[in-house]
């Protein structure tokens, strides 16, 4: 850590490896804290289901999750500034939309979700974050609770502008049988922070999370998994992928822990970044932590530029190389756009992604930027 100023630690690795590999966690400064304001985001809903917003604290115990940083954690149990209540009863389906943005009269927001679905329901969540201004801020908590052979799917596009430091804690208890599913699509914010932990402790219980991001300028995209897992076959499976630009950083943690007891269990993960500038930094500690002897655990982790021969076989066929590049990075991260599972969302982190990357539109139109931001590969 360092000693001159004081720092803020992110994403402490469950169990940190060494120090001086400087993995175990992100340290990034202090932000000033803004101004309480009561918030209601914008709202619709469709199906069987219920949603209220309330003030204070709606997060049942959460034991020992320590979120992304305790103290902020803390703050967003404590001085939330606005709550959301999700929840669907036993056999119902429905389907909820909630839009939190940033401006300059709200330019920091700390809030609560909370996501509760009864035996056999099915629900999905769609988020949207966007917005920002100079010290922007989102703290953001979302407790996930599903009962016996549940489905809850959570669908989030992240599109803040580029002084926004947005964090978010998302904690979740999987029932029997039942299935949680995450989408992310991190485009926006100066930093984007996610810290996940999702329980499989009954039997055939089930996580699946896909991530997408594209880092740009001195962006920093930071994801971390922990998924205890003590049920008998339950089933693991994350997925990040996306690309760097400029100076940006990208650090992937994910630990899969097979707990005993949890005999049958499997569990994969795998991190993908393409390197679209030699000053990038992708920084990955996929872990598998293990106490039982009757599992399956996969991880991977792959970065580097982009494919030579893919690369000219494009450009063979009439692409300059800008626009040859964006096909070759949105082939690797449209399935999980479009795994979002809401048109406008995905359009939304379209177009987002391929005003990042600063696609020329027609042929052999390339312009000093994309020249800079897309030097030949050699």
């Amino acid at each position: 850590m360092r000693k001159d100023k004081p720092v803020i630690e992110y994403n402490q690795l469950p169990r940190p490896t060494f120090r001086w590999m400087k993995v175990n966690h992100l340290e990034l400064d202090p932000l000033a804290a803004g101004a309480v304001t009561a918030y209601t985001p914008a709202e619709r809903h469709e199906g069987d289901v219920s949603v209220s917003f309330y003030d204070g604290n709606g997060v049942p115990d959460l034991g020992d999750f320590q979120g992304a940083n305790p103290e902020e954690l803390q703050r967003a149990l404590t001085q939330s500034e606005t709550g959301c209540a999700v929840k669907t009863a036993a056999g119902q389906t429905g389907s909820v939309w909630l839009t939190y943005t940033l401006s300059e009269a709200q330019p920091q927001l700390t809030g609560q979700l909370t996501v509760e679905a009864g035996a056999g329901s099915d629900l999905h969540v769609y988020l949207l974050f966007e917005g920002g201004s100079e010290q922007g801020a989102v703290n953001f908590l979302t407790y996930v609770k599903t009962e016996e052979k549940a489905h809850v799917k959570i669908s989030k596009v992240q599109l803040h502008g580029e002084n926004v430091r947005h964090v978010e804690h998302r904690y979740a208890d999987a029932g029997k049988e039942s299935v949680v599913d995450y989408v992310n699509a991190e485009l926006g914010g100066k930093t984007a922070i996610s810290y996940y932990k999702t329980d499989l402790m009954h039997d055939e219980s089930t996580f699946n999370s896909k991530a997408m991001y594209l880092g740009d300028k001195d962006q920093v995209v930071d994801f971390s998994y922990w998924v205890p897992t003590q049920g008998v076959k339950t089933n693991t499976d994350i997925v990040t992928s996306g690309a760097l630009l400029d100076t940006s950083k990208k650090y992937f943690r994910g630990t899969i822990d097979f707990l005993r007891g949890g005999k049958k269990a499997v569990g994969s993960e795998s991190d993908t970044c393409i390197l679209l500038s030699p000053q990038v930094h992708s920084i990955s500690v996929p872990l598998l932590l293990c106490k039982e002897d009757d599992v399956v655990g996969n991880h991977a982790s792959s970065a580097g530029q982009i494919d030579k021969d893919k690369l000219f076989y494009l450009m063979s066929r009439g692409f300059n190389e800008a626009g040859a590049q964006l096909i070759i990075v949105e082939s690797n991260i449209r399935p999980i756009i479009d795994a979002l599972g809401d048109k406008d969302l995905e359009n939304k982190a379209l177009q987002a992604f391929r005003e990042k990357m600063q696609f020329c539109q027609k042929k052999g139109d390339c312009n000093a930027k994309c020249t800079q931001r897309f030097p030949h590969l050699d």
